[in-house]
């Protein structure tokens, strides 16, 4: 509805309302009535008595009352006119409302749908637009993810336990095995459960740490003697891969941290540094700190992972290995239940790789117990 339309629309009701109170004081005795009410508040009159002892009539008009008729009336247009231009404003409103919600569920539905006309309408509903699509393809990518950790769940669950009752069988069914070969058979078995064990651990860590906030148990601890005891664990597996450890670093830092949990994530990072580092290759640590933090790194020479992996190596069920071989690693959890834990530690964890060495690195807050 236009402005000429919405004056029209009051001039015509002003009309209506003025013959209406036309016809109802010529058809009923109410304007004698009004008037004698008027005219009995805005006029006054008294007797005045003369000298020669008769009276007169007076006649004066009240003028404070004047005023206040005057003032009341003055209201009562403004209410009127008001009242009337909110009920045009509400009705115009309600149309251009149902006429937009109209079009914008056009433009919604339909791709090549037009624009709405108005540019800021426009532009507001080109971003929520450009939203939705990319929030739906985000869904997408997160729904094929979820298929895809079902699937490498299910085939890194069922690897070992496929040995482990391949085995088993074998030796059921075997009346002729000697002692050595159960004994070998046993330890192979072992090996597995130990496997399905720690794959089924690793899946509900995941779990756990997407369900809930990791509770973290913050002590003192010295960040090189950590790094010494895990070297310490690793140096068998380091001499048969004939791989050596440099650190570089100062002897002893102190930070305030999570003791199982950071030793954890160091564990991960020192094993997938050995299983994709090559023979007779050094595995470098670097700590470094300031005033506020603390950055460790870690660096293998190996393969160098191509930029488009890099972005997706700290993803769940992730793996380098495209065959996802147990001799390169597990199920791919670990990196994210290492970024996982360095967040819970306000901290960052960050991977590259260029020229066959790839490094990982850490950030924590020196923080004060």
């Amino acid at each position: 509805m236009s402005r000429k339309t919405s004056i029209l629309a009051f001039i015509l009701l002003s009309i209506v309302l003025f013959v209406g109170l036309y016809f109802l004081f010529n058809r009923t005795d109410l304007h004698h009535t009004i008037f004698d009410g008027f005219y009995n508040t805005l006029v006054r009159s008294n007797s005045v008595p003369t000298s020669d002892g008769a009276e007169y009539t007076q006649t004066y008009i009240d003028w404070p009352n004047v005023k206040l008729f005057l003032i009341l009336y003055a209201l009562t247009i403004i209410f009127i006119v008001s009242l009337v231009s909110y009920i045009i404003h509400r009705i115009q409103l309600t149309k251009n409302t149902r006429l937009l919600a109209g079009k914008i569920a056009v433009f919604f539905s339909e791709p090549s749908a037009a624009p709405t006309g108005e540019l800021m309408i426009d532009n507001e509903l080109l971003k929520i637009k450009s939203n939705i699509e990319n929030n739906e393809i985000l869904l997408k990518r997160e729904t094929q993810r979820t298929k895809d950790l079902i699937t490498y769940l299910a085939h890194d669950l069922r690897t070992p336990l496929v040995s482990v009752i391949g085995y088993l069988n074998l030796m059921i069914d075997s009346d002729d095995l000697t002692d050595a070969q159960k004994k070998h058979f046993l330890a192979i078995t072992l090996e597995k459960s130990t496997r399905l064990e720690h794959l089924i651990d690793d899946f509900f860590d995941i779990t756990r740490f997407n369900l809930h906030d990791i509770q973290l148990y913050k002590e003192k601890l010295d960040f090189v003697f950590l790094l010494n005891q895990l070297a310490d664990e690793f140096y068998p597996l380091l001499k048969e891969k004939t791989q050596s450890l440099v650190y570089e670093g100062p002897e002893t830092l102190t930070i305030f941290a999570d003791n199982e949990q950071l030793a954890r994530v160091l564990n991960n990072l020192l094993k997938n540094a050995m299983n994709y580092g090559t023979a007779h290759s050094t595995i470098r640590l670097h700590l470094s700190s300031d005033a506020e933090r603390m950055t460790f790194s870690i660096s293998n020479e190996g393969m160098t992972i191509p930029e488009n992996q890099l972005s997706n190596i700290f993803e769940k069920f992730y793996r380098l290995d495209k065959s996802r071989s147990t001799k390169t690693g597990g199920a791919g959890l670990g990196l994210a239940i290492a970024k996982e834990i360095i967040l819970a530690h306000q901290g960052t964890i960050t991977v590259t790789s260029d020229n066959g060495v790839t490094t990982f690195t850490i950030a924590l807050p020196l923080e004060k117990a």
